[in-house]
């Protein structure tokens, strides 16, 4: 971590970074799992769209503490990406999420799915196939 002490900035001093200063941004979220690949991600994407050096960066609880060298960048733009990259993670984590439970099912049950489906689908016209070539006779009594 850089420095020891935090001074809140206000929002009207927040317009453009200024290089080499360095800045500590406090976000509060919720449904972090996997914390290496959001830190991985966070710092590629910050370095890639802003030119902004992460210093350092910590996620607990919910919480990402990210600290980073200001190379002039709008603030603005910044404040309004960090939402969207945090909820295509999310999506990205509910899919892989999705993707594990559906690889740990064994294949000889989605073979016994696929089987169980197509005895629904065609067992009415397999049935008819096989049954309907007899005749049946009505005895009429009276």
């Amino acid at each position: 971590m850089v420095g020891t002490k935090l001074v809140e900035m206000p929002r009207e001093v927040l317009t453009t970074s200024v290089p080499e200063k360095v800045y500590h941004l406090h976000i509060e979220t919720q449904g972090i799992f996997n914390e290496e690949e959001v830190a991985e991600v966070l710092v590629k994407e910050l370095y890639d769209r802003f030119k902004a050096k992460v210093v350092w960066i910590r996620i607990k609880d919910g919480v990402i503490d990210v600290q980073l060298i200001g190379s002039p960048f709008a603030w603005l733009a910044l404040i309004t990406f960090l939402p969207t990259i945090l909820s295509i993670l999310g999506i990205v984590v509910i899919l892989i999420s999705i993707y594990s439970v559906f690889s740990a099912v064994p294949m000889w049950a989605w073979a016994l799915l696929a089987v169980g489906i197509g005895l629904i689908t065609l067992g009415p016209k397999i049935s008819e196939s096989v049954f309907g070539g007899y005749e049946s006779y009505e005895v009429l009594r009276g």
